[in-house]
């Protein structure tokens, strides 16, 4: 029996777009958002609007203010650092546990990604880039079947995506270098030594934070 399509209640799709836009960096750090703009933007009520604003407020993108509204929560240093620090215990277990015991659906999608990336280097495509880098690094920790893993990858790769792209942005160059090592991490996963994986993502990642520090 066919599955029968899911429909996003106006909450959720005034979730998912306020928060694109945010990721993305539509609306950067320090943005006002009024819930007049947004409702008019969406073409909602201001009652979906205030749900996903609430959750985004859980989430740690946006600042509800009594007397200024809405905004685009900056991204401290302080949070950078925590960032890293737990993609860096997240990412560097998943490669231990997973390299070399990967099978060839798992990197069929991965070497389409990086495909994908080479493209978008070559057009100096920092936006398509980065949304490519962020499945690249969830389709690693996917592998491990746990969901509490994935979830929390994806949350940290909303905050992550924000930091990152600007990496980018200071440094155009930055693009073809993270690619190759995003190739070479996938190779060490094709291989058999699984301190060799760990060290080539500690080293990917440890680069973009003193790039950013």
């Amino acid at each position: 029996m066919a599955k029968l399509p899911v429909t996003k209640t106006l909450k959720e799709k005034a979730f998912e777009t306020i928060k694109a836009n945010i990721v993305s960096g539509v609306w950067e750090g320090g943005t006002f958002l009024s819930e007049k703009a947004l409702s008019e933007l969406l073409q909602m009520s201001k009652t979906p609007i205030r749900s996903a604003l609430d959750r985004l407020e859980m989430m740690g993108l946006v600042k509800l203010s009594p007397n200024q509204g809405v905004i685009v929560q900056e991204v401290s240093l302080k949070k950078i650092l925590d960032i890293y620090q737990l993609r860096l215990a997240l990412e560097t277990f998943a490669v231990r546990q997973l390299t070399g015991k990967l099978d060839r659906r798992f990197f069929d999608r991965l070497d389409g990604n990086l495909e994908r990336q080479a493209r978008a280097v070559e057009r100096e495509d920092i936006v398509e880039y980065v949304n490519l880098d962020r499945e690249f690094h969830e389709t690693i920790v996917a592998a491990l079947d746990n969901e509490e893993y994935t979830e929390a990858m994806s949350r940290l790769q909303d905050k992550f995506v924000m930091t990152v792209r600007t990496t980018f942005v200071k440094n155009k160059a930055r693009l073809l270098g993270s690619r190759e090592e995003h190739v070479r991490i996938r190779d060490a996963l094709a291989g058999d030594d699984p301190l060799l994986a760990e060290r080539l993502v500690t080293s990917h990642i440890e680069y973009v934070k003193t790039i950013m520090l």
